[in-house]
């Protein structure tokens, strides 16, 4: 006869082994940088941040004064740990039905746990190209249940343009349950609250071409306005004008919160001004990446190039010049032959790169990554696409400073003796695997992104 604990062994070898072999190369860019356990102290990673080099240098006449003494400048930057987590359950009679059939067992589990295993991987993916604030899709208009959410890069009505405006509903999928945020209370440019509706909110989606329409199971107890935006439920947290920096945030740091010039809650909160423009609002209280203030550290912006106008402001074609302008400025920083060493970008951009080369009569070479990808040639550096990856921005990343740090790998929850554990009051039985991680920064200077391109 079959029992629960005939199970352990295999949800450990076979599908512990699996899982992390799976989430480990399916996901490009965790596959191509390191993972650090070394410098994990308590639920924080700590690193020393080179920030100025020596002053003590400089040139003096025959017998003259030696320079002051200097010394190198570093900064400690922080990066707190996350938590992601999977959970799939079994019922009593699901499992009764099928004691003495080993076969049809192994399939139920096989359904449900492949099943997480690949829901957890989508998320940590798209987590890995956001600011931590679990931006899912943004708010155009509507109110009650049935609501448009942008898709446009620029030139949306009513929610404004900024990070998230191209997501449309791609991230919400249907039938997954969602949350409403809504920045409000906003004092000196400034937001004072923002407020997370409690509900978990089940959506039905409607694609269309510039926006998707969202019809929610119920109406959220927030009223929607500019800057709204949806997230997983209980992923963000509500903040108040006296939290603290980075309390809202409770998901992993992405690239789009790493690769920029700007504090993480003014990328990712912004309101509309009068004349319909978009104003990066941010919080009352900075919320820096790594606890490391742009305005205080100039050092610590990446290499941001934007339309004239602004980011988001305007769009201009792709040219071979404006690449290789973000190329050799990220190359400057990081040295020859040490970055950029990894480009990503989306298929819309993928194929303005495509037209642009036989528009230049240029051949296109491939390339191999680890892990099997196909990847395009330029400079000699893999430029590869990203299903998660933001429309209308090409990233060129050196991935020797970006490190995965990790308090704990992929594992199940077993701390009671069993892998399946009994839910308390019900006739089911659970699994729930999690990990402990965060993506942090080494040097922000030598990350770099093309933005505000023309894509079809």
């Amino acid at each position: 006869m079959s029992t629960l604990s005939n199970y352990d062994e295999v949800l450990k070898l076979y599908y512990l082994d699996g899982i992390r072999d799976q989430l480990n190369n399916d996901t490009i860019l965790a596959s191509q940088i390191d993972t650090n356990e070394k410098d994990i102290s308590g639920k924080d990673a700590k690193i020393e941040c080179h920030i100025t080099r020596n002053s003590g240098i400089g040139a003096r006449a025959d017998g003259g004064s030696l320079p002051t003494a200097g010394y190198q400048g570093f900064k400690q930057a922080t990066v707190p740990m996350k938590y992601v987590y999977g959970r799939c359950n079994f019922t009593g009679p699901t499992i009764a039905a099928t004691r003495d059939d080993k076969g049809a067992y192994a399939r139920v589990i096989d359904t449900e746990i492949r099943g997480v295993v690949t829901d957890i991987q989508k998320e940590v993916n798209r987590m890995l190209w956001g600011t931590g604030y679990g931006v899912l899709g943004r708010w155009r208009t509507g109110s009650a249940s049935a609501h448009t959410v942008q898709k446009a890069y620029r030139a949306n009505t009513g929610g404004g343009d900024g990070f998230g405006s191209t997501f449309g509903a791609k991230y919400m999928t249907e039938g997954r349950t969602v949350s409403v945020v809504v920045p409000g209370s906003a004092s000196s440019s400034k937001f004072t609250v923002s407020t997370v509706d409690g509900d978990s909110l089940t959506s039905t989606i409607s694609t269309g071409t510039t926006y998707d329409t969202v019809t929610f199971s119920a109406n959220p107890t927030v009223a929607e306005a500019a800057g709204t935006y949806y997230c997983r439920p209980a992923s963000v947290a509500s903040v108040t004008a006296s939290s603290a920096a980075g309390a809202a945030r409770l998901e992993m740091m992405g690239l789009r919160g790493i690769v920029t010039n700007t504090d993480l809650d003014e990328a990712t909160l912004f309101s509309v001004r009068g004349d319909g423009s978009t104003a990066n609002y941010g919080l009352s209280v900075n919320d820096p990446l790594q606890g490391l203030d742009v305005s205080t550290y100039p050092i610590w912006k990446s290499v941001v190039k934007t339309h004239g106008s602004g980011r988001y402001a305007g769009q201009r074609a792709l040219t071979f010049k404006l690449m290789q302008e973000v190329f050799d400025e990220v190359e400057e920083n990081a040295g020859v032959g040490a970055g950029p060493n990894l480009i990503l970008t989306s298929r819309a951009i993928r194929r303005e790169y495509l037209e642009l080369c036989r528009a230049d009569r240029r051949s296109v070479n491939t390339m191999q990554l680890d892990g099997g990808w196909t990847a395009l040639d330029y400079n000699g550096v893999h430029l590869v696409v990203d299903n998660d990856a933001i429309d209308g921005e090409i990233y060129f990343l050196t991935t020797s400073d970006l490190q995965l740090y990790r308090m704990s790998d992929y594992d199940w929850m077993q701390k009671d003796g069993a892998i399946l554990s009994r839910v308390s009051g019900y006739d089911q039985y659970e699994a729930v695997l999690f990990r402990y991680a965060e993506l942090g920064c080494t040097r922000r200077n030598t990350q770099g992104v093309l933005c505000d391109l023309v894509y079809s």
